[in-house]
């Protein structure tokens, strides 16, 4: 029997190549599902990146935006360099972002800075006179927005009639986001001038200095301030003589008004008392015989001033003229003058006190000059004489010009039309007795 031996290697070789190939196969599939993996996970880690971003202006840019929740990718950062970005300015940026899984994965972006928040203000009041309007951003303040504000009226205000408004204001900034303020206008209609007070007529020396402004005030019905200018260019101080001066008032509006009187300007003579001096001795005298008090109106002290000379000085037919300084200087310390020292006298205590007065002399002169005194108050001018006349009893106290005998009191009235010299006759009010005028204002 003839036997056929075989190779026994020979029956693996089929098996072996099976095995080889189930062994390729699973490799391949092992790195082909790794493959799949990561592009799977490189996907799904872009696809956390939104391609585009909208930011509000103002806001500092953070990677956080590109991802939901801001939950961003392992070690995500920007390629591109985004430090020239100004998040306050509105904008759009591509942008590149990148990040590592196995490999450096990189995609494109969008940034869209914009501004949609309207600007914020507050309104300003506004007082304010008829036709005057202020420029619209002098009537919001704390302007805030992070571009550039126009301010203008929503509208025409009119403002040509006094009242109480409320007019819009546009606030609006360089990307169209704006704001509308009510803001609230007083409107004045002013046509009244300002009012000015103490201007009266002034005595000075030639070659000395003069006191304008001395006892002026000004006020108005609205503006606290109203300009004052002194207009003196025709007086010449190295003169004797009467010039004009004029004081004109301004308000804020334009309106105006003014008043002129008269400088007299005289040598200084050799025998003078300040009037400074006066009123030091006037003091001493009302507190000697307390002449009067200070909490009486002018009325009264004017009353009492009166009586306490025509009482306390004794008449003599002769006094130093030379300037009223000297008549009420002697007067105040001999207590002796004649009608010149009563009119002195009185001017002394008068303007101490503040009461305006001035000299009346008579006019036309007949038997022998007369002197007296003009006194303001209750705004209305008055006649007073403290002298003593044996053609008269007593002394007279805020006569008007129908109460004058004018054959002993006659005057020059064109002197004096420039004040409101009392007409008509209160002396139905003037009690002597009680050095009251009662019932009158």
């Amino acid at each position: 029997m003839k036997q056929n031996l075989k190779d026994p290697e020979s029956n693996y070789l089929p098996q072996r190549t099976v095995i080889i190939s189930c062994i390729a196969a699973v490799i391949a599939g092992l790195v082909i599902g790794a493959l799949l993996f990561v592009i799977n996970s490189i996907e799904a880690r872009k696809a956390r990146i939104y391609d585009e971003v909208t930011v509000e202006t103002g806001i500092p840019l953070d990677l956080g935006y590109f991802f939901e929740n801001g939950d961003i990718v392992e070690d995500g950062r920007f390629y591109t360099d985004v430090t020239g970005i100004n998040p306050d300015v509105p904008g759009s940026y591509k942008l590149i972002i990148e990040f590592k899984f196995v490999v450096t994965i990189r995609k494109d972006v969008i940034l869209n800075y914009v501004d949609t928040t309207a600007p914020q203000a507050e309104a300003v009041p506004q007082t304010i006179y008829c036709g005057q309007l202020p420029d619209a951003s002098e009537t919001v303040t704390n302007v805030s927005d992070l571009m550039h504000v126009t301010v203008s009226y929503a509208g025409e205000p009119d403002v040509s009639a006094g009242g109480e408004y409320v007019f819009p204001v546009s606030v609006k900034d360089d990307a169209g986001n704006e704001t509308i303020v009510d803001v609230p206008f007083t409107v004045i209609d002013d046509h009244l001038a300002p009012l000015i007070y103490g201007a009266h007529d002034i005595e000075g020396f030639v070659g000395e200095a003069i006191s304008y402004l001395d006892g002026i005030t000004v006020t108005d019905n609205y503006d606290p301030d109203p300009e004052l200018v002194v207009d003196n260019s025709q007086v010449n101080t190295h003169m004797s003589s009467t010039f004009p001066l004029t004081y004109i008032a301004t308000d804020e509006y334009g309106n105006s008004s003014s008043v002129t009187v008269n400088v007299h300007l005289r040598v200084r003579p050799e025998r003078y008392y300040e009037p400074e001096e006066l009123y030091e001795i006037c003091d001493q005298l009302i507190e000697q015989y307390n002449i009067y008090d200070e909490d009486m109106t002018d009325v009264e002290k004017a009353f009492r001033i009166f009586n306490w000379t025509y009482n306390y000085i004794h008449y003599i037919d002769t006094s130093d003229k030379i300037d009223w300084t000297v008549g009420a200087y002697d007067g105040l310390t001999t207590f002796h003058g004649d009608c010149f020292t009563y009119y002195a006298v009185c001017r002394a205590f008068l303007e101490n006190a503040g009461i305006p007065n001035r000299l009346v002399e008579r006019d036309p002169i007949t038997w022998s000059a007369h002197y007296w005194n003009l006194v303001e108050l209750n705004g209305v001018w008055y006649h007073c004489d403290a002298c003593y006349a044996y053609y008269h009893e007593g002394y007279y106290f805020m006569y008007a010009y129908n109460d004058l005998n004018h054959s002993d009191h006659g005057y020059n009235v064109d002197l004096y039309s420039d004040i409101n010299v009392a007409q008509d006759s209160v002396q139905q009010y003037v009690n002597y007795q009680t050095l009251e005028v009662e019932d009158f204002e």
